[in-house]
């Protein structure tokens, strides 16, 4: 008697990266999940109301709240654990206007800290 196997979930998970400034949030979500759902989980991790929030992805703006992730390109195909994808957000302001959009790297300019430290009086190793 051979062995079956099932997953609780038969819809294949997207690996997202969304990020606004120094924040990253990491989330696995179905392809069909829309852009308004997607700005829910969000919203509930930051505790904002999310019709604050402005999703886009390589410059494409997720304007339909009842899109879904798939309907803007996203897919199983290419948001994987190893290379999710990665989606800004920015928060509108309170006289209507957005956020301007800045993602801070994850790291500083090797040179840069160099400097930070000598300035400290650290010594650097030259290896």
């Amino acid at each position: 008697m051979q062995p079956t196997f099932s997953s609780a979930n038969t819809n294949s998970d997207c690996y997202l990266q969304i990020r606004r400034g120094k924040q990253t949030i990491f989330t696995d979500v179905s392809e069909t999940t829309t852009a308004g759902d997607l700005k829910q989980i969000i919203a509930n991790i930051l505790k904002i109301n999310p019709e604050i929030i402005r999703l886009t992805c390589k410059g494409q703006l997720f304007d339909i709240d009842g899109k879904q992730l798939l309907e803007y390109g996203i897919t199983t195909k290419e948001a994987r654990p190893q290379t999710p994808v990665q989606l800004e957000f920015v928060l509108q302001l309170d006289d209507g206007t957005y956020e301007v959009e800045e993602i801070v790297p994850y790291t500083a300019d090797s040179n840069s800290r160099s400097e930070e430290l000598q300035q400290m009086g650290t010594p650097i190793d030259s290896k």
